[in-house]
């Protein structure tokens, strides 16, 4: 809201396409995370539900392409954004996707359940993408670590001494290295 747009490839907020401006008035209205993603630059527009998901990024972020904000995760969503704005067909998934995020000056495991939209042009082409979801993170790895805790549990239960419990342990602990 205290962007002046007219810096943007957006322009000045009088020149938007009426359809930019219901989808906006829509996400803002939102309490659920939702962006906009406009033009072929996928210029981004956020509500502040989002904002966690930018971390130190916002507020930079608004105005900005969304590959130059995300190029770390363009490479997978790039293409998604595309057949989007092509084909003018919705892409949602409710399977948790990864995607590595850097958020905060280091690249983070993220989980994140995208849905994307198409946005039609005042011209009836896609002008647009409209995208939410939910961020699946805490959850998968929360699911990550009782899995470890079970598998540890199992394993344990027939050791004998201390000995052996650090050994197996230490050896569950390996096969699962990567959960946090």
């Amino acid at each position: 809201r205290a962007v002046d747009w007219s810096t943007t490839p957006l322009g000045p907020l009088e020149r938007w396409p009426q359809s930019l401006k219901i989808s906006v008035r829509i996400m803002l209205d939102s309490a659920f995370p939702m962006a906009v993603c406009w033009g072929r630059d996928y210029t981004l527009l956020y509500n502040d539900a989002l904002r966690p998901w930018y971390g130190a990024k916002h507020p930079a972020a608004l105005g900005r392409g969304f590959g130059d904000v995300f190029a770390e995760a363009w490479e997978s969503l790039g293409p998604v954004f595309d057949r989007v704005m092509t084909h003018g067909q919705a892409y949602t998934t409710l399977t948790d996707q990864l995607f590595p995020l850097n958020r905060h000056g280091y690249l983070e495991e993220c989980y994140f359940t995208p849905s994307y939209s198409p946005i039609p042009d005042d011209d009836g082409h896609v002008g647009g993408v409209f995208a939410t979801g939910t961020d699946a993170t805490e959850r998968v790895i929360a699911d990550r670590r009782r899995q470890v805790l079970h598998a540890l549990a199992l394993r344990t239960t027939e050791v004998r001494d201390e000995d052996e419990v650090w050994r197996v342990s230490a050896d569950t602990l390996g096969e699962h290295r990567l959960t946090g």
